[in-house]
């Protein structure tokens, strides 16, 4: 299988490709899921085990599908609630250009894993001439998972469950021990 990226971590790092958005429609599709989800987490779990078992999740998912997938978001925290404080996850989102599998196949290898996993799963298909298939999934290591499955474009969303600590204050962390360039 070919990878998009190198492995740091268990996480695919920027560098061998990152994909800045190119159309309105992939923006809106990423922008769409991301406002559907909503942390229900506890908040008992720690950040840096949300990160990973959501960075796990995303890879497994992408190297069931397998080609060669861009990184669209590195793993992000964004608060729980709106209060900045209220706990946190981490948002991590992969894509594929030119799938070489067929979305059905996909969806049903996707499907499959992530129940594996302990995440319930519920397909869904748009109402186009020309549907885009799909799988969005909940529980387990995720507040929430998508997998979007068109002919021309693959991506996945995977949304940790929510951690303790504060969104604000952990991308303030990262971006201090994170070395410039």
């Amino acid at each position: 299988m070919q990878q998009a990226a190198t492995a740091t971590k268990g996480r695919r790092t920027p560098e061998a490709g990152r994909v800045r958005p190119r159309s309105v429609g992939a923006a809106s599709i990423v922008a769409l899921t991301l406002a559907l989800t909503a942390c229900t987490g506890s908040g008992h779990v720690q950040p840096e085990a949300a990160e990973e078992s959501i960075v796990s999740v995303v890879d497994d998912t992408t190297a069931t599908i397998g080609g060669h997938w861009k990184v669209y978001s590195e793993p992000t925290a964004e608060s729980c609630t709106e209060a900045a404080d209220d706990g946190l996850t981490y948002t991590y989102i992969l894509m594929q250009d030119a799938p070489p599998t067929d979305p059905a196949k996909a969806v049903a290898a996707v499907e499959q894993l992530w129940k594996d996993r302990g995440i319930t799963t519920e397909r869904y298909r748009t109402g186009a001439a020309d549907p885009i298939l799909g799988i969005r999934g909940r529980g387990g290591p995720a507040t929430s998972m998508d997998f979007l499955a068109d002919a021309r474009r693959f991506s996945v969303v995977g949304v940790s469950e929510c951690a303790e600590g504060s969104a604000v204050e952990e991308r303030r962390r990262q971006s201090t021990s994170s070395p410039t360039p």
